[in-house]
């Protein structure tokens, strides 16, 4: 099995970790998106669709390497960036980046997990052990996702929900950052491409894609 479909949850027969799993009532669990299927032929419809979002089309561009990596680069650049030292700045974090579709795609394809074109959108989810090196990857960095301070200080994205670490309840920086309330689960990476667009009052349109990053950060001395 290749890491694409890992990636999106693309499976053939239940013989890895990563593959749908059965729930206690009989019900059939993509393993991105946790949607449940009462049926396998939901699931595997539903993995189908997610399929054919990643098949490339011919109206997007195609990007020289050197171009990609690049733009990969300006992206590592802007996610650690919300990889502060001070606790403060901790929790739900929204990183933004203009980006053509066709630099989303360069990056993410063979990850995509839901597109609509009529919208101009597009999603990718990462979490769970697997999510780290799975965008490592991607993105060409293995250290991506921390920022390292003196005094054994770090800064990383939660890509596992940590909630149930037995030394959570006596870490005020994690109790703060468990009260925010956000439709992006703590544990999970929500890598988003939208189109914007922008009308005056004479008519001018003007419009801009940008990929935005969702997650939730938090800090841990180096043991």
């Amino acid at each position: 099995m290749n890491r694409s479909e890992v990636s999106n949850g693309i499976v053939s027969l239940p013989i890895t970790p990563t593959t749908p799993t059965t729930t206690i009532d009989s019900r059939f669990e993509c393993n991105v998106c946790r949607k449940l299927f009462k049926k396998k032929s939901g699931l595997t419809r539903h993995l189908n669709i997610v399929k054919k979002y990643n098949i490339s089309r011919s109206d997007l561009d195609i990007l020289p390497e050197n171009t990609i990596q690049q733009f990969k680069s300006i992206l590592v650049y802007y996610i650690r960036k919300k990889l502060p030292r001070s606790y403060k700045q901790l929790g739900k974090q929204t990183v933004s980046v203009p980006a053509t579709e066709s630099q989303f795609y360069a990056v993410f394809k063979n990850h995509i997990h839901y597109y609509s074109a009529r919208r101009g959108f597009y999603k990718c989810m990462f979490c769970g052990v697997s999510a780290n090196q799975i965008l490592a990857n991607i993105l060409d960095m293995q250290e991506w996702a921390v920022k390292f301070y003196e005094q054994q200080q770090r800064t990383y994205i939660v890509l596992c929900d940590d909630a149930n670490i037995g030394s959570d309840d006596e870490n005020p920086i994690l109790r703060a950052t468990k009260k925010c309330k956000s439709k992006y689960k703590r544990g999970q990476l929500v890598v988003e491409w939208k189109q914007q667009k922008n009308i005056d009052f004479n008519g001018n349109l003007t419009q801009a894609g940008h990929i935005y990053f969702h997650f939730f950060n938090s800090q841990a001395m180096i043991q």
